[in-house]
C-alpha cells in the first residue's frame, strides 16, 4: 500500500522546465506551519483564497528568492482532505528543483509518491476509484473524445451507474434476508423467481456496458487504419497527403517502403493512427518479406483498413480482410480514362483528385464506431472490463440459482458476492495491491 499515516508531503505538480508557472504542492498536517517558514506577505493567508507574496529564506538565497501566490485549503475541504498549500511559482528548472529541495530538508515533509495525491483523495473518500482513475486519463487525453470520455468519468457517470446497480442488487438481497429471518412466521413472501427480471435487466445493462470496451480501446489508443496494396499503387504517396506532409518516402520502384510508418490525425475528434505498409506481393528479398510479414500483421490489428489499387498494379484483398472494414481506393485516375466501378473513391495522389472525397468516407467509418455508451460510460479500461465480466458472470449465476430452486440461503449468498465485484470499480472491496497498480502509474505531483 502507498504510504499515508500523518505525513506531509511535497511535490512539483508541473513537470520541471516547461517555463510559465509552476505549482508547489504541500500536503498533510505540517502544511500550514512549513509554508508560513519561507512565505511573507502583507496579508495573512486565509483559506479558499489566493494570496500574493514572496518566497524569503536563507537556505533559498541572499535576499528574496521569487515573487509567488500560495493559496491554502483547510482540511477536509481540500482536494486530498487534509491541509493542502499550493505555491505558483514561476516555471524555471532551477526555481522549482531549488525549492523542491529545501522544502524537502523541512522537519516532517517527504516527496510525495507517484500519485499520491490523488491517493489521498480516494482515501479521505474525497474521490471514489473510478474517478480517482479517470484523473490519470484526462492528463493523458490524446484528443477530444478521449477527453470527454474521462470528463464524463470524472464527473461521476460511472460510479452513479454502479451505485444504480448496486441499490439493486441491496434490495433484491434484502428480500431474500427478510425471508431468511422471519421463515418461522407466518408471513408471505414474494418467491425468489420474481427476482429473475431485475436481475435480468442488471446482467443486460452489463453486457451494454462490455459492448462499449472496443470502442473505449480505441480512445486510448488511437483507431489503426493501415493503407494496404500492391507495391507502387501509392500508398505512400496517399499516406504523405492524409497527413499533409511528406512523411514516407516516395520513388517510382517498387518496394521502397520495406517497414511500417505509422502517424496520428485526428478525423472527427479521434486520434487515428495511419500506417504506411509495405506492398503486398511474392518475393524473395529478405528485406521486402519481412515487411510483408508487418504489412499482414497490422492488417490482423486494423480497425479499418484503406485498400489502394491502381491500373498499373494488381491488389489482391488478403483473406485476413474479410472482417474488417474497408474502404476501396482507386489511384492513379490521371492515367486512365476507364474506372472501375467497385471502388469507393477514386483520386490522384498527383493531382489531389478525390481526395477530399476519401477524408468524408474516413469521418463517415470513424462516426459509425462511435458508442455513446451506457449512461454516458465507455468502458476503457481493462481493470473495469474485468470487473464487468466477472460481475455479469455471477449475475448469471444468481439466475441459475433461482431457476434452479435452490435455497435463499444460497442465492443471498451469490448476491453478497456480486456486490462484492461491483464494489471493485468504486473502491469499496478493491484489493491493496490493486490500488498500488493503479496509483503506482500516476505522475508524481498527481
Amino acid at each position: 500500500m502507498l504510504p499515508f499515516d500523518e505525513d506531509t508531503i511535497v511535490a512539483i505538480s508541473t513537470p520541471p522546465g516547461i517555463g510559465g508557472l509552476a505549482v508547489v504542492r504541500i500536503s498533510g498536517p505540517l502544511a500550514l506551519d512549513t509554508i508560513s517558514q519561507y512565505f511573507t506577505s502583507p496579508q495573512e493567508l486565509t483559506p479558499r483564497y489566493a494570496t500574493y507574496g514572496k518566497l524569503k529564506h536563507a537556505d533559498l538565497s541572499e535576499g528574496e528568492f521569487d515573487d509567488c501566490i500560495v493559496t491554502f485549503f483547510k482540511g477536509p475541504h481540500s482536494v486530498t482532505g487534509e491541509d493542502l498549500v499550493e505555491i505558483s511559482i514561476h516555471g524555471g528548472a532551477y526555481l522549482q528543483q531549488k525549492l523542491l529541495e529545501v522544502l524537502l530538508r523541512a522537519p516532517g515533509l517527504r516527496a510525495a509518491s507517484a500519485g499520491e495525491f490523488t491517493f489521498r483523495s480516494f482515501l479521505s473518500g474525497r474521490i471514489d476509484l473510478s474517478r480517482a482513475e479517470a484523473v490519470a486519463d484526462l492528463i493523458h487525453a490524446k484528443d477530444k473524445a478521449a477527453h470527454k470520455n474521462a470528463r464524463n468519468q470524472f464527473l461521476g457517470n460511472l460510479r452513479l451507474l454502479v451505485d444504480s446497480m448496486s441499490d439493486k442488487l441491496i434490495h433484491s438481497l434484502t428480500v431474500l434476508e427478510a425471508e431468511l429471518d422471519f421463515s418461522d412466521q407466518e408471513i408471505d413472501f414474494s418467491p425468489p423467481q420474481a427476482l429473475i427480471d431485475p436481475l435480468s435487466e442488471i446482467k443486460t445493462t452489463a453486457e451494454a456496458l462490455l459492448d462499449t470496451y472496443f470502442y473505449g480501446r480505441r480512445l486510448e489508443e488511437g483507431i489503426r487504419v493501415p493503407l494496404v496494396g500492391a507495391p507502387n499503387s501509392g500508398k505512400s504517396s496517399l499516406f504523405n497527403l492524409l497527413l499533409g506532409e511528406e512523411r514516407a518516402i516516395v520513388t517510382a520502384q517498387a518496394g521502397t517502403t520495406r517497414d511500417t510508418i505509422e502517424k496520428a490525425i485526428v478525423v472527427a475528434g479521434h486520434s487515428i493512427i495511419l500506417v504506411d505498409t509495405a506492398g503486398l506481393r511474392e518475393t524473395q528479398s529478405e528485406a521486402e518479406l519481412s515487411g510483408v510479414d508487418r504489412s499482414l500483421d497490422e492488417i490482423d490489428n486494423a480497425d479499418l483498413v484503406i485498400l489502394v489499387h491502381a491500373p498499373d498494379t494488381e491488389t489482391s484483398i488478403p483473406d485476413e480482410l474479410i472482417h474488417t472494414p474497408q474502404i476501396a481506393v482507386f489511384n492513379k485516375i490521371d492515367l486512365v480514362s476507364d474506372h472501375p466501378r467497385d471502388m469507393d473513391i477514386y483520386l490522384s495522389c498527383a493531382t489531389g483528385e478525390g481526395l477530399d472525397l476519401l477524408k468524408k468516407s474516413l469521418y463517415t467509418q470513424v462516426v459509425n464506431m462511435i458508442n455513446e455508451g451506457v449512461g454516458g460510460v465507455v468502458l476503457n479500461s481493462e481493470r473495469h472490463r474485468d470487473v464487468f465480466v466477472r460481475f455479469r458472470g455471477q449475475i448469471a449465476t444468481c439466475l441459475d440459482s433461482i431457476r434452479g430452486e435452490l435455497g435463499p440461503e444460497y442465492i443471498a449468498s451469490d448476491l453478497r458476492l456480486a456486490l462484492d465485484i461491483l464494489g471493485e470499480i468504486t473502491g469499496k472491496t478493491t484489493p491493496d495491491d490493486i490500488l498500488n497498480q493503479i496509483f503506482s502509474g500516476f505522475c508524481v505531483g498527481k
